[in-house]
């Protein structure tokens, strides 16, 4: 019985490790970890996009150094507005490794989605993206965000 247990707890870690892929976009030097199951739509080198049955990922570089952190918290609610997001519901520093980051959550049409920027204090990159999600993929797709990082 105690083997049986053991197994089944291996097995279910050994499950979690294999269910993300680690992603990076070259071009921008962004870094982030995609669930298992998303299928790139877009790599052009202007967007990147991934999406899946109940989760949908895209990412827009915007070179500008002229944007500062406290920029950021204005950008999402303004994009987040003019998609028209209903429901602005949490708003917060997105706490990422080399980057600043702050997202917003709406909802639009039985959707939730986290509207993201990012800035990297180290270039003249910045990102903005969009997360789209089905409500039982909440904490999924808040890892997602939570894994950008920039890298040289």
């Amino acid at each position: 019985m105690k083997w049986s247990l053991f197994t089944l707890l291996l097995t279910s870690f050994s499950i979690n490790l294999t269910a993300q892929v680690d992603m990076v976009w070259d071009d921008y030097g962004l870094g982030f970890t995609l669930p298992r199951g998303l299928s790139i739509t877009e790599n052009d080198g202007d967007t990147f996009s991934a999406e899946s049955d109940d989760l949908y990922l895209t990412i827009l570089p915007i070179a500008d150094r002229t944007i500062t952190e406290d920029d950021l918290a204005d950008a999402v609610v303004a994009m987040a507005t003019e998609m028209e997001y209903d429901e602005l519901t949490d708003a917060d520093d997105l706490e990422l490794n080399d980057l600043y980051g702050y997202y917003v959550e709406g909802e639009k049409d039985g959707a939730r989605a986290f509207v993201i920027a990012m800035m990297d204090s180290q270039s003249a990159t910045n990102f903005l993206a969009v997360i789209v999600f089905s409500p039982g993929r909440r904490e999924q797709a808040m890892r997602l965000a939570r894994s950008f990082y920039a890298y040289e």
